[in-house]
């Protein structure tokens, strides 16, 4: 698998709350106008935010959701207010927060896979 290239990488998994990183949010994020170039410099600069950890183009009510791990809700208020909302093409976001998680990344299905 490693030569077919169908293993990108090698990761360990740490526990969020065991090195301060309580609260989990699922943030959906819609853009002003949609254009290649700018679709692509968004990209760039919600990747380059640490607390980003996961990144999706979607379809429905929002273009993007994203997936934010930060130490407490104070935390989140900052990332918004500072960072994401310094965004030149956001123009919406709507977010709701993990209560619990029961499984945050699971093996893939491989055998259901064609």
């Amino acid at each position: 698998m490693e030569e077919s290239g169908a293993i990108e990488s090698y990761r360990t998994i740490v526990n969020r709350t065991a090195v301060g990183l309580g609260l989990t949010v699922f943030a959906g994020i819609r853009v002003g106008r949609h254009s290649a170039e700018g679709k692509d410099s968004f990209i760039k600069m919600l990747l380059a935010m640490p607390e980003v950890i996961a990144c999706h183009l979607v379809s429905g009510d929002v273009d993007f959701l994203i997936e934010v791990v930060v130490r407490d809700m104070a935390t989140y208020e900052a990332t918004v207010l500072n960072r994401l909302l310094s965004l030149p093409e956001l123009r919406d976001i709507r977010t709701s927060f993990a209560m619990r998680t029961y499984r945050s990344s699971g093996p893939l299905p491989l055998s259901s896979a064609s």
